[in-house]
């Protein structure tokens, strides 16, 4: 499975379109026996498992996401990490890194959207305390 393939199952993850992912898994690991392949899997069905019943993701996701990366990167650099391993964590590292920037780009378009938003919450809490 191409990169690309794991970054299309996973911004479709990201969009909460499920049956899409699905699919692309399905159409993608039809008789593979690889074990590198197996694990690139098992993460992407995990990670649909994981957060099909989800609400969106916020600025604690963005802390857990943090700490998730961190542990994948000491997992990876391991010297014994076999190739499901380094299939299964590799799909992860991708995922909290497109998730990470979907936070980002999410949280800049809340700031564009309502900008006066912020200002007259600032404004409120400013003339209540005076």
């Amino acid at each position: 499975m191409s990169k690309e393939n794991i970054k299309n199952c996973i911004d479709s993850i990201l969009e909460k379109d499920f049956s899409n992912a699905k699919l692309i898994i399905a159409e993608k690991f039809v008789n593979h026996s690889n074990e590198k392949t197996i694990g690139i899997k098992f993460a992407l069905e995990g990670i649909i498992s994981k957060h099909s019943g989800k609400n969106s993701m916020n600025k604690e996701s963005s802390e857990y996401l943090k700490l998730i990366n961190k542990s994948i990167k000491e997992k990876l650099s391991a010297p014994l990490v076999d190739d499901f391993e380094k299939g299964y964590f590799s799909v992860w590292k991708i995922f909290v890194k497109l998730s990470l920037d979907k936070l980002e780009i999410d949280n800049e378009k809340r700031i564009i959207e309502n900008p006066g938003k912020e200002e007259q919450t600032n404004k409120s809490s400013n003339s209540s305390s005076e």
